[in-house]
């Protein structure tokens, strides 16, 4: 089988049997070949594991890491014979700051700043209990697709 071929098997692979579960951590790609004769044509290899796939995962439900002996199985009936698998680190990408917040308010521990109104904000069974803030608190109000200025009880939101 082309070396090609094998990388298109090992890139499909992965998509489809990377954990959801397991994103954090790590990637887990199961590899096969194709054993069935004649050989398949390089340009149908990736639509026919990607179907097989689909048919398996079905079958006998999706595999997070290594594939079972009944995920195997199946996919030895429909000519994919399981290789190796690859795992790899994943690097976790952090959400970018917020552009818009910056605050030099006080806050007493158990509190925090609300990014969508300034307020000093606590969580108490469920709701938020929010009282002005104890310093200058700037933030995007979404309710009015504006940039906001919060010192205390008055807050300034404008566009210009």
């Amino acid at each position: 089988m082309k070396t090609v071929a094998i990388k298109h098997i090992a890139v499909f692979a992965a998509l489809v049997l990377s954990s959801a579960a397991n994103a954090a951590t790590y990637d887990y790609t199961a590899h096969y070949d194709y054993v069935r004769k004649p050989e398949l044509p390089d340009a149908q290899i990736d639509a026919q594991l990607q179907a097989d796939t689909v048919t398996c995962d079905g079958a006998v439900g999706v595999q997070r890491a290594t594939p079972s002996a009944s995920y195997r199985g199946c996919m030895l009936q429909h000519g994919w014979r399981y290789s190796f698998l690859t795992r790899q680190a994943v690097q976790v990408a952090r959400a970018p700051a917020d552009p818009y917040f910056s605050s030099n308010a006080k806050v007493t521990a158990g509190h925090f700043i609300d990014h969508d109104n300034g307020m000093d904000c606590q969580n108490t069974g469920g709701a938020e209990v929010c009282v002005p803030p104890s310093g200058t608190v700037r933030y995007f109000d979404p309710d009015q697709n504006l940039p906001c200025t919060r010192t205390g009880a008055m807050a300034v939101c404008s566009n210009m």
